[in-house]
């Protein structure tokens, strides 16, 4: 029979037991608020602390800043499905005011905003056409604020007179996509720079001081312009122009004659969406935030000298993100970050703890996609927990250098096959450096890569097992190296063992026949007789086919039932409790489940822990070197690894009476 263990980490359908009190497990992740159906767009109204103005679909709701969370304000059915919305002192005396536009009609509606977000009596200002966005700013420095509004038949410049509100249309590009106001030159005007995305260049506008413009420089920029922003990156106190397009975001750095230099592309990717720029580090120069609605993550880039940015932490954040805003909402000196996900309905708050450092997720994004198995390990020899994570699709490993934070450096992907599916990480040929197996279901094999304890690896040699390999672990079946394999071959239906002879190769390899479809393995001493046995088994089937081990050998395959459908599940103490917890990823619901033990083959309340978009495995290790083990979640469609720090109270580790005890090997489910 299964051990009790072995069976609580195979079954789906675990009893939890009812009288149990719920352990003590939370693991560090990310701050999302609801905020409304479809928010689309969103400003900032100044205060202490200031508020956040949020547009959905029922209308203007606000929120601010409050231990710790975003508490909700008053509501307005003004600015219903607003994608443009902005605020700034445009009010007469200055006041603040907020003014909102859709893309459905041609019109603007600015009205009277309080510091808690109360809307005054709003008034209408139509447009030549349809708005695609908006920025209040003064005319000349220190003087009244104009709203500038970017829309497909140009540029509308909107002034406050003593008759009421005044619109001028200016001389603009007719396709302009966006609008940054600032003095450029240093004359005390403000000028305008004008994204064209009909000639991918940017028009600038030079002040004259009363709400008039004249034509200026046009500057060659990136594919499809949609956002520009102003500000100094180099710390020359001189203005610099950031561009975000089609490509991904771009810096034009101003230059002394009073230019600007040719696109210098900070950040490549189609699903870049929004840019945000304030000094986060506290070095006096504009860091930048940027958005990626794909991979639902904030990357910060941090400002540096001339033609140097530094790539800062990702984070994650919530589904379909496409609006940010960096500002001190705790009123403590340090630059915060919120998010407004459309897809999400919510808003992501990431609070800044200073340094460039924000309190959320941080996440590894890889140069690889369709990302399918990790496995960590310390593969420098540093002493830092590094990952190695697989690309089906691309054919590639990635490996991620721990920092020992929980954060990671990351190096060139290799190629190592066709259809990585699987990947485990030890020492193979006995030189003290962690060497990979990876399984390549599209070509019936196994790939060795030889570390050389740098955290470089040799070029792959190969092993051929069973037909469509999609599974592997480690275990001491027969060698006396302790390094053998095992692989699942879910086409073929079977498990081959491959034994090593220590020197990095694996001259033996026997195959068994198991039931239909398997797609995972567990290593443990199943019959308590002090050799390692395997368990194969299919997500798909309520039985399991075991093989014991002698020491020597595994044997020919027995079946076992189970009282419900069979996966493998990570089996980990992460309460430091004694009792082992098991940790499932949820794809299709973006989370993962955690049942955490409360005795043996007991388990209490599950908890459920958002962790974003397709979550497809979880591996554990100690990623900031604390003691607890730490969770990191790949995300095969979003192309990141999700670092979940532990954040269970710390307690004193268990007497040996009390000690978890887990499976050995690792366990990775097919694809």
């Amino acid at each position: 029979m299964i051990s009790h263990l072995l069976a609580a980490a195979l079954v789906c359908a675990v009893v939890c037991a009812g009288t149990a009190a719920q352990a003590d497990i939370a693991v560090q992740k990310r701050t999302d608020v609801v905020v409304g159906s479809s928010p689309s767009a969103f400003a900032l109204i100044p205060g202490t602390p200031p508020t956040l103005l949020i547009s959905t679909a029922k209308g203007l709701a606000a929120f601010h800043y409050e231990d710790g969370v975003l508490e909700a304000g008053p509501r307005s059915s003004e600015g219903h499905g607003a994608e443009v919305v902005v605020s700034g002192p445009l009010a007469p005396g200055g006041a603040s005011a907020v003014a909102y536009a859709s893309r459905e009609t041609a019109h603007v509606t600015i009205a009277p905003v309080d510091a808690q977000g109360v809307i005054g009596t709003p008034d209408l200002i139509d447009l030549p056409a349809l708005p695609r966005a908006a920025r209040i700013g003064p005319l000349r420095v220190g003087g009244s604020s104009a709203l500038f509004v970017a829309h497909d038949a140009g540029l509308s410049v909107i002034l406050r007179g003593e008759e009421g509100w005044q619109r001028r249309e200016l001389a603009a590009p007719a396709f302009a996509t966006d609008v940054a106001a600032a003095d450029l030159d240093g004359n005390g005007t403000i000028d305008l720079v004008v994204a064209d995305e009909s000639t991918n260049r940017l028009a600038i506008l030079r002040g004259l001081g009363d709400g008039g413009f004249e034509a200026g420089p046009q500057l060659a920029t990136a594919r499809t312009p949609k956002r520009v922003v102003v500000a100094d990156l180099d710390g020359d106190r001189r203005p610099d122009l950031l561009v975000l397009s089609h490509d991904g975001l771009v810096a034009h750095l101003a230059r002394a004659d009073g230019g600007f230099a040719q696109a210098l592309p900070l950040q490549a990717g189609s699903h870049l969406v929004d840019i945000a720029a304030a000094d986060v580090t506290g070095d006096g120069r504009a860091d930048l935030a940027v958005l990626d609605q794909s991979r639902s993550t904030l990357t910060l880039l941090h400002g540096g000298d001339s033609r140097r940015f530094a790539l800062g932490d990702s984070y994650l954040v919530g589904y379909g993100a496409d609006a940010v805003v960096l500002a001190d909402l705790d009123g403590d000196g340090t630059a915060d970050a919120v998010t407004l996900n459309r897809l999400g309905d919510s808003a992501t708050l990431l609070r800044g703890l200073g340094g460039g450092v924000f309190d959320g997720v941080v996440c590894v994004r890889s140069e690889i996609g369709d990302l399918t198995a990790v496995a960590v390990e310390d593969f420098n020899r540093d002493g830092y927990s590094d990952l190695a994570v697989v690309s089906e699709n691309g054919g590639r490993v990635a490996i991620h250098l721990g920092r020992g934070d929980g954060r990671f450096r990351s190096l060139t992907p290799l190629a190592i096959g066709r259809q990585p599916r699987a990947v485990v990480a030890t020492d193979f040929n006995q030189d003290d450096n962690p060497d990979l197996a990876v399984v390549n279901f599209g070509s019936d094999a196994v790939a060795i890569l030889h570390g050389d304890g740098r955290g470089g690896f040799a070029p792959p040699r190969t092993v051929s097992v069973g037909t469509g390999p999609s599974a592997i672990s480690v275990g001491s079946f027969g060698s006396d190296t302790g390094a053998d394999l095992a692989i699942v071959n879910s086409l073929s239906n079977s498990v081959s063992v491959l034994y090593s002879d220590g020197r990095g190769e694996f001259p033996t390899v026997t195959t068994f026949p198991v039931s239909a479809r398997p797609s995972f393995l567990i290593v443990g001493d199943t019959n308590r007789d002090g050799h390692q046995d395997l368990v194969v088994g299919s997500e798909f089937s309520e039985s399991v086919a075991v093989l014991l081990g002698d020491g020597r050998k595994l044997d020919a395959p027995t079946t076992n039932q189970l009282s419900a459908t069979a996966r493998a599940s990570l089996a980990e103490d992460l309460d430091q409790d004694g009792h082992v917890d098991l940790i499932n990823p949820e794809e299709t619901a973006g989370q993962i489940e955690i049942l955490p033990g409360t005795g043996p083959g007991e388990f209490g309340r599950a908890i459920q822990v958002e962790v974003g978009r397709d979550p497809r495995v979880v591996a554990t290790g100690d990623f900031d070197r604390d003691g607890r083990v730490d969770l990191a979640v790949v995300h095969r469609a979003t192309q990141t690894i999700a670092i979940l720090l532990n954040r269970s109270p710390r307690k004193p580790p268990p007497t040996d009476g009390q000690r978890a005890k887990v499976p050995s090997g690792p366990r990775t489910k097919s694809g």
